[in-house]
């Protein structure tokens, strides 16, 4: 295989490369109308804010990456343009770090105190400042606010404050290059806060698009919609969309519809037993170009690009509209042929062409694009467009997926602390290996340490570590 120096942008400027097909309307399951209809509808009640902490709560840890580092994203310094094996950032070992967040080609990590660092490629500012970009710095303007939740797509970073608030910097891209930040800016050098949001639980970043969850249950979302991950109609339509920021949005303008924040309302319509799905969300989760919407029932709704089945509904169309991953199609063990009981859904990763979930039980779905082996099925001779899953690794706790590989953290029953596992394409690095593919899910010597946190970039991985005691 021929080494991909530029694979980011060169492989996931175009994510409808070979089999993509038309937006279509999804149509809703029977399985739809099985979703408890006692849910809460929590927008008629009084929702009171309280200062957010850091979910992921991580206690302090080192950071350390891998892979290719030809854009700066190792954080090595400009002569260091790649890493086979785990390297220790030294620049952090004073700064207290609980979370880290891996883009396309850039990287930015918290600290306990709520402070932001970024490194890798700033070509259009994804690092929310000025100054080198091979070395970890301090991202500028947020001085006097802590945050405690990050972000980061391709060229976009995003970030949550204690007080409910989104942060966000860089700019959205698709398939012809910057798109744009907002109606009236291209590109952002430094975060900004976006005033049509607050009170908002989480924030999540697709490639080129962002979406948050209010402690309401509402869901904004904003950026490139080409796929339809937005889960609106957007580009010729000349139908409006109602949105619950200040003001209502007339989707009239082609960046203005897209690059403002707005509420996912289209949702599929009352089911039999007469409920409706806006207020009953739990979560939700971005890939490259998909958003995953994780409902109270236990059934998660996906939208966007599918042309691999990449979405996990059990086709490769397209869709505007949320449509249910299951029970619509059954999970699935590929090795037994058996469909797996009791899934529920609790996060997804994925790039633009491949996807991992991850269940309350601690099992690890796959689905999408194989040609790498990054869904870790021991081939990479097909594509699965239903989530299919893994033998190993059990006990997970953690997933993450982006290019063309694939990670897992799981929780060690023999001893105290986390085991990393990574898979797929590896050639630049990024499974720590030396430079290898891996078709199955593979764990990684750490060497006396244990794993808190770990993201897929591009083609490299970032790590939140700690040593064992």
């Amino acid at each position: 295989m021929a080494v991909r120096k530029s694979a980011t942008r060169q492989r996931e400027r175009d994510p409808t490369d070979e089999t993509a097909t038309s937006p279509k309307r999804a149509k809703v399951s029977e399985a739809t109308a099985a979703v408890n209809s006692t849910s809460t509808h929590v927008q008629n009640q009084k929702v009171v804010f309280h200062k957010l902490t850091n979910p992921d709560t991580n206690p302090a840890g080192e950071v350390f990456i891998v892979g290719a580092g030809d854009c700066g994203q190792l954080g090595l310094g400009a002569d260091v343009s790649s890493a086979m094996k785990l390297k220790k950032l030294t620049y952090f070992e004073d700064k207290k770090i609980v979370s880290v967040a891996a883009g396309g080609l850039h990287n930015v990590v918290l600290s306990e105190d709520g402070k932001l660092f970024s490194w890798g490629c700033n070509d259009q500012m994804a690092l929310g400042r000025p100054g080198e970009e091979t070395e970890p710095a301090p991202v500028s303007g947020l001085d006097d606010i802590k945050i405690v939740q990050i972000a980061c797509g391709d060229s976009i970073s995003a970030a949550l404050s204690e007080d409910g608030n989104v942060y966000a910097w860089g700019t959205f891209r698709n398939k012809n290059g910057i798109f744009g930040f907002r109606p009236d800016i291209a590109v952002q050098a430094t975060p900004l806060r976006i005033p049509e949001l607050s009170k908002v639980k989480s924030i999540h970043a697709g490639a080129d698009h962002l979406v948050a969850f209010t402690i309401d249950r509402r869901i904004y979302t904003w950026g490139c919609g080409e796929s339809g991950q937005l889960g609106r109609f957007i580009m010729a339509r000349k139908e409006k969309e109602r949105s619950l920021i200040p003001t209502q949005l007339e989707f009239k303008p082609h960046k203005r519809q897209i690059a403002t924040p707005s509420l996912l309302s289209r949702f599929p319509k009352k089911s039999d037993t007469g409920i409706t799905y806006q207020s009953q969300f739990v979560g939700v989760s971005c890939t490259g170009n998909g958003t995953y919407l994780i409902h109270e029932s236990g059934v998660v709704f996906a939208l966007g690009l599918n042309n691999y089945g990449q979405l996990g509904v059990g086709d490769t169309d397209e869709h505007l509209v949320p449509v249910p991953l299951s029970p619509a199609v059954d999970y699935a063990n590929k090795e037994s042929g058996g469909a797996v009981d009791n899934v529920e859904i609790t996060s997804i990763s994925g790039s633009f062409h491949h996807t991992i979930a991850l269940d309350k039980s601690g099992r690890v779905f796959t689905f999408g694009r194989n040609d790498d082996g990054q869904l870790g099925t021991g081939d990479n001779a097909e594509s699965l467009s239903f989530p299919n899953m893994l033998p190993e690794p059990k006990n997970a706790i953690q997933v993450s997926a982006n290019g063309a590989f694939t990670l897992a953290v799981t929780q060690d029953t023999k001893f105290e602390g986390n085991n990393l596992w990574l898979w797929g394409y590896g050639e630049m690095g990024q499974l720590a290996n030396g430079g290898e593919d891996e078709s199955t899910p593979t764990q990684v010597e750490l060497k006396g340490r244990h794993v808190y946190l770990g993201q897929c970039g591009g083609q490299h991985t970032l790590l939140l570590l700690k040593p064992k005691e």
